[in-house]
């Protein structure tokens, strides 16, 4: 079996990606304090400054979540913000869950995530 792939150089810019969607919220919630957010988000300027910097990059399943926690998003925004990272909460995943509910019991604090997320036996967010 032969598969031809097209060329890389011919491909669009990225649209709609997971940095686009993030800094739209940061600026809708946060009127663009964006180091409130990544600090709330128990992330450092370097992760923030990674991610808006390279549009395209990818980004990690935990660090999409904790940016849709930090920025106290509904679980549709989360869903939305996740999919534009190439993920979803799978109610099949423990973890996904216990995100999933968080998120539509408005549980905000990272805090109070870890608790849950400890009492259920699974890891916990590191602080930063």
């Amino acid at each position: 079996m032969n598969i031809t792939f097209p060329p890389i150089q011919n491909q669009k810019p990225c649209k709609n990606t997971f940095a686009d969607i993030l800094v739209r919220h940061v600026r809708e919630r946060h009127a663009g304090n964006a180091p409130a957010v990544y600090t709330a988000a128990w992330l450092d300027r370097r992760t923030w400054s990674a991610i808006i910097s390279d549009h395209c990059r990818p980004v990690a399943k935990r660090t999409a979540i904790q940016f849709a926690i930090a920025l106290r998003l509904t679980r549709v925004e989360t869903d939305e913000l996740l999919l534009a990272a190439g993920y979803a909460l799978s109610p099949a995943i423990k973890e996904d869950a216990v995100f999933a509910y968080c998120i539509e019991q408005h549980i905000y604090n990272l805090f109070n995530v870890n608790e849950v997320l400890y009492d259920c036996g699974l890891k916990i967010i590191p602080p930063k």
